[in-house]
């Protein structure tokens, strides 16, 4: 049976109620400030409803190469321990709306579901970083380009593997 977790997403949008029984982090809970999806988080964790634990740095570790591998360097740390939770606990289905978080589960195989947006990622993606003015190519974010002093943003450079419905 696969185990429902959820993001900070989740919470927010009250949907624990939907569900027998929610996994999440530690990280995830701290980042739920509202009382009203605090009252309720409480609430369901009193009720053991909802089960907060540390992902295993194996998971964590493999979750960090696939980062590498897609150069993906936006993803918090709350993030990264919604991902290798679900890697500790497939076969599982994250509830997130975040499209970075989606596009690592894809690459990992992991099943997700968006909260409130309604879209979801389709595609793995892997970025590089590239200056506006010149066009030098990094593999890694900088706060500005080393040859000519320009700005730096991220661009999608590969995208494959079609997720399926």
């Amino acid at each position: 049976m696969e185990k429902i977790i959820f993001d900070t997403a989740g919470f927010l949008g009250g949907l624990q109620n939907s569900f027998d029984k929610v996994f999440t982090t530690p990280q995830v809970v701290e980042e739920v400030k509202d009382s009203r999806s605090m009252g309720n988080l409480s609430f369901s964790i009193i009720t053991n409803k909802i089960v907060v634990m540390e992902p295993s740095q194996s998971a964590l570790k493999k979750v960090e190469k696939v980062l590498r591998d897609l150069n993906e360097f936006s993803l918090t740390k709350t993030d990264k321990s919604v991902i290798a939770l679900a890697v500790d606990l497939n076969p599982a289905v994250v509830f997130t709306d975040d499209f970075a978080v989606q596009n690592v589960l894809i690459k990992l195989g992991i099943k997700f579901t968006p909260v409130r947006l309604g879209r979801t990622a389709q595609e793995i993606k892997s970025f590089s970083y590239v200056c506006e003015s010149c066009g030098r190519t990094y593999r890694e974010p900088k706060s500005e380009c080393e040859v000519c002093g320009g700005k730096i943003r991220k661009t999608v450079v590969k995208q494959s593997q079609r997720r399926g419905s």
